[in-house]
């Protein structure tokens, strides 16, 4: 069935994409809806796990190339997808009004040994002034030509790479299924290389440091006290930030933090490999950490802080008051109040809402 156009659509999303299964054809659809600006195209999972490349991207948008028009969007989300490289639609959208880009389970990256599609090779072939309006990525995928964008754009506003939240399976050397092979793919390599993990933060804070608002690095990514000096000084305005570090490091983040004085909310993820520092950190979760807490975010340098996670701990900041000290009895200080809450609290902010595999 071809689905008409619907001229004042401004925003669609298309579910369970299956060219085998259903053969709704939205071509029209997306080559007639002028004032379409975001765009979301979710492919049934089916393709990806069976090792299927039936989805043909030349066809959805040939209508749109024969017309001879670019797709002004600017919020693109794809999710699923499973083609050749060379099967890509960046033919028929104009690069420079992209603001918002989500890739979920599409491109190809580590543990997936293969090509990609759609923004995949605009990161490898339209670096630089190609998108001078992107302020939003997101995506799951580790990548060489992830790393290359990076280094060759400048000014996002809000970084999300999403990292598995299930310890790797170290009995193969891919836990994703393989996409198809393509020239020019980035050869499969370990999440957890210490040199793709330092090149790729260096190119966040070096290109994007100024601009950046919200971070978020997996969990894998166990940073390093450079690491972190790193994406501290040189991300100023950072208001969200979210980031893997082992309990030592930890205890001396907070000797950085005056160089992030809007910082509102900040993760320090769990490891997905070990367990060390969730044991640690509810080793002494026995109303310590509100104390420690309290005591260090009443201090200027911390007054916006409100929102803490260790590893799977969430803990909310309130106001400074004057309180009993425990550590010096019949003696007051002052400092914040600190309630533990569960993850429903903070379903809604970015750094948390944002860290999931959805569109």
């Amino acid at each position: 069935m071809i689905v008409p156009p619907l001229p004042t659509l401004v925003a669609l999303r298309v579910l369970n994409v299956d060219p085998l299964c259903y053969v709704d054809d939205i071509s029209l659809l997306l080559a007639e809806s002028e004032q379409l600006r975001e765009l979301t195209i979710v492919w049934s999972p089916r393709m990806r796990e069976m090792k299927e490349p039936s989805v043909n991207l030349n066809s959805m948008f040939s209508r749109c190339r024969s017309k001879g028009r670019l797709m002004a969007l600017t919020k693109v989300a794809i999710k699923n997808l499973f083609t050749y490289v060379g099967d890509s639609c960046e033919s028929y959208y104009d690069h420079s009004l992209i603001q918002e880009i989500t890739v979920i389970n599409s491109t190809g990256g580590i543990g997936d040994g293969g090509a990609a599609a759609f923004v995949d090779s605009p990161m490898r072939k339209q670096i630089g002034p190609a998108m001078p309006s992107l302020k939003s990525l997101r995506g799951d995928k580790i990548s060489q030509e992830l790393q290359l964008f990076l280094a060759n754009t400048r000014g996002l506003e809000k970084l999300y790479i999403i990292g598995d939240k299930k310890a790797a399976r170290h009995d193969s050397p891919n836990t994703f299924p393989r996409t198809p092979a393509s020239n020019g793919s980035s050869p499969p390599s370990d999440l957890h290389s210490d040199t793709l993990r330092d090149d790729m933060i260096e190119a966040i804070a070096q290109n994007h440091g100024q601009t950046l608002r919200h971070l978020l690095l997996p969990p894998q990514w166990r940073l390093t006290s450079d690491n972190i000096a790193l994406i501290i000084r040189n991300c100023p305005n950072l208001t969200q930030l979210g980031i893997g570090a082992e309990f030592e490091l930890f205890t001396n983040m907070r000797l950085l933090m005056p160089f992030l004085p809007h910082l509102v909310a900040i993760r320090v993820l769990d490891n997905p490999d070990s367990s060390e520092f969730r044991d640690k950190m509810h080793e002494l979760d026995d109303g310590r950490h509100e104390k420690h807490i309290g005591n260090a975010t009443s201090a200027r340098e911390w007054s916006k802080i409100r929102w803490m996670e260790l590893a799977d701990l969430v803990f909310e900041a309130g106001r400074t008051e004057l309180m009993d000290d425990p550590e010096n009895p019949g003696k007051m200080s002052y400092r914040r109040k600190v309630w533990k809450r569960d993850q429903e609290a903070v379903k809604d902010i970015e750094i948390w809402k944002m860290d999931s595999l959805d569109v």
